[in-house]
């Protein structure tokens, strides 16, 4: 039974030795002269880069809409906090509960 498939990454890294030899390579007739073999990892380059742009815009979006809410929780959690300072909540007698503890039967 194979084994699971080795994790691979999306785009093929391409090492200078390899970015050589495809420049000096006879097996492909069609293959551009030159520097031109540069110009598809190039332009392959430019398309992640601009993925990169769009992802790190996206990052950038969210870190502005995590600060606002995290502004406006703070707010909300000193508001509360200056609520229960501030407001005077009525006291029970403690005759109003003892007569609420002996009116239910437990017994």
């Amino acid at each position: 039974m194979p084994g699971p498939t080795p994790h691979r990454t999306p785009l093929r890294r391409v090492s200078q030795g390899s970015l050589f030899a495809l420049s000096r390579s006879g097996a492909h007739s069609d293959a551009p002269h030159g520097l031109g073999f540069i110009e598809p990892a190039l332009a392959e380059l430019a398309d992640e880069a601009e993925a990169l742009r769009a992802n790190v815009d996206g990052l950038r979006a969210l870190s502005a809409s995590l600060d606002t809410f995290n502004e406006s929780f703070a707010s909300w959690l000193y508001v509360m906090n200056m609520n229960a300072l501030t407001v005077e909540w009525p006291e029970v007698s403690v005759r109003f509960f003892l007569h609420l503890f002996l009116s239910f039967s437990f017994f």
